[in-house]
């Protein structure tokens, strides 16, 4: 692992410990917390039901999550406090800013939650992920959480734009909202770069970063007006520069193709994984804020572009293409270089998304309304960055010593079973994380562990523990 997050991650505390630190108002919930989680932890993908002893333990639970008291806030505080803590051992951090819709499957309307077509429910949900913003990008925390609901109107009642523009609810709030959350709980908000995708675009969430002072590097969805060094006007497309300065290769992920509505579809179309050369400029402008906009905002804010693009994309695959909007210093190769480099991060919160769909079966959950769903939420998210984490770990910082990840009692445990007989005296957390992933059904052939591997072989160690530490408990009985 990188000389910054060196140890951060590492030292933490476990997962349980550290939600356990926050206080729900009463001490009854705080208990119901703590065993949600320490069940959880240990069977992220089971439903509700099957985790709980019996019916009045699934009852206890169901009122947890029914309870007003419960918000999705006050579930996730404690574990975003210790993300901010990680956050400012480390010198510049990265949080990346993304939206997911969540589908749930079902022929019965759940309360609060938008029809998206036959049998099919869901809502949004606005999240920030924080990770270092060196070259390893170790997964720090969950920094923000916003779940809401997309707004439908009766056919032929469609608003205007201006209206749509003028609304202070409209949806493309969550990403200001997003970044005030991760200003207030940040010691240094100007440590922070916040990365965004192509839904941040909007005049007016770059102008109240600018004027404030925040960082941020953000793609470009739209086309817009711009007054060039030269005084020129024109457009940010029509500007571009004819040559690049520099390349950079980047690794570009595979993208399946998914039950997903027709504009995620056409943004997102599906690709194969491959390792793309990318031509790099840059370019200084001042942008004009649109005709629509109230004069509330500024006439125009000063920023920076890098222009990205593939100049030799594979036979049937789309060329990158990336416009990114930046309040980063353009002055040299290495800047520039630098801003590709942390917008190319943006594809760890796809990950940790799939963590949290399919790691922690999250649209699976049959809970009955929009309020039981976001506690839910709250209670997996922590979960999803540890199975993330998992990953890192085992790639990024192999050789470290595993007992600053796991405890003296997991490791004898490991040690004990098929997967972890050829562990050294003192292992590694790259030696006990294979044994790990051993356990998860990995297999060598297959290369490096992936989230999904780790995240049953930890399921399996933890039982195993569970049934070690009431053996111990009886011997000394």
């Amino acid at each position: 692992m990188g000389r910054e997050a060196e140890g951060v991650v590492p030292a933490r505390s476990s997962l349980v410990e550290e939600m356990a630190l926050g206080d729900l108002g009463d001490d009854r919930l705080n208990e119901r917390r703590n065993r949600l989680m320490t069940v959880l932890e240990r069977h992220p993908d089971t439903t509700f039901p099957h985790i709980c002893a019996d019916d009045a333990e699934v009852e206890a639970l169901y009122r947890f999550l029914r309870n007003p008291r419960v918000t999705p806030d006050a579930i996730l505080a404690p574990h975003a406090e210790a993300t901010q803590r990680r956050c400012a051992a480390l010198h510049e951090v990265l949080v990346i800013h993304d939206t997911t819709e969540m589908v749930f499957a079902g022929d019965t309307p759940r309360a609060g939650l938008t029809p998206l077509g036959p049998d099919r429910y869901g809502f949004g949900v606005h999240m920030a992920l924080a990770v270092s913003a060196d070259g390893v990008r170790a997964p720090l925390g969950v920094a923000s959480l916003i779940p809401f609901v997309h707004k439908t109107r009766p056919p032929g009642t469609a608003r205007r734009w201006r209206e749509r523009i003028a609304d202070p609810d409209k949806e493309s709030r969550v990403w200001i909202d997003s970044v005030d959350a991760v200003r207030g709980r940040l010691d240094r908000p100007n440590a922070a770069i916040h990365v965004m995708d192509r839904g941040a675009d909007s005049y007016a969430l770059f102008a109240t970063l600018a004027t404030r002072g925040d960082r941020v590097v953000a793609r470009l969805a739209q086309d817009r007006a711009v007054v060039a060094e030269d005084g020129a006007a024109a457009t940010v497309a029509a500007a571009a520069p004819q040559t690049a300065v520099c390349e950079r290769q980047v690794s570009v992920a595979r993208r399946q193709r998914k039950n997903q509505p027709p504009r995620a579809r056409q943004q997102h179309p599906p690709r194969a994984e491959r390792v793309a050369t990318l031509h790099v400029a840059a370019r200084h402008f001042v942008m004009q804020r649109p005709h629509a906009l109230p004069s509330t905002l500024p006439r125009s804010i000063s920023v920076n572009v890098v222009y990205v693009w593939e100049a030799a994309p594979p036979d049937g695959e789309d060329p990158i293409s990336w416009r990114l909007i930046t309040t980063e210093s353009i002055d040299s190769v290495d800047q520039v270089l630098q801003i590709v480099d942390w917008y190319s991060a943006r594809w760890i919160i796809e990950e940790f998304f799939k963590a949290l769909k399919t790691g922690c079966a999250y649209e699976k959950r049959q809970l009955e309304s929009l309020q039981t769903l976001v506690i839910a939420l709250a209670l997996l998210a922590p979960i999803a960055w540890q199975l993330l984490l998992l990953r890192h770990l085992s790639r990024h910082a192999p050789t470290a010593a595993a007992k600053v990840v796991f405890s003296a009692r997991q490791i004898a445990v490991l040690r004990a079973a098929p997967a972890g007989q050829a562990l050294p005296p003192t292992p590694t957390i790259g030696a006990v994380l294979l044994a790990i992933a051993r356990l998860g059904g990995h297999l060598k052939q297959n290369g490096p562990p992936g989230w999904l591997v780790l995240g049953r072989g930890v399921q399996t160690l933890l039982v195993m523990e569970s049934g070690w530490a009431a053996a111990e408990h009886a011997s000394r009985m």
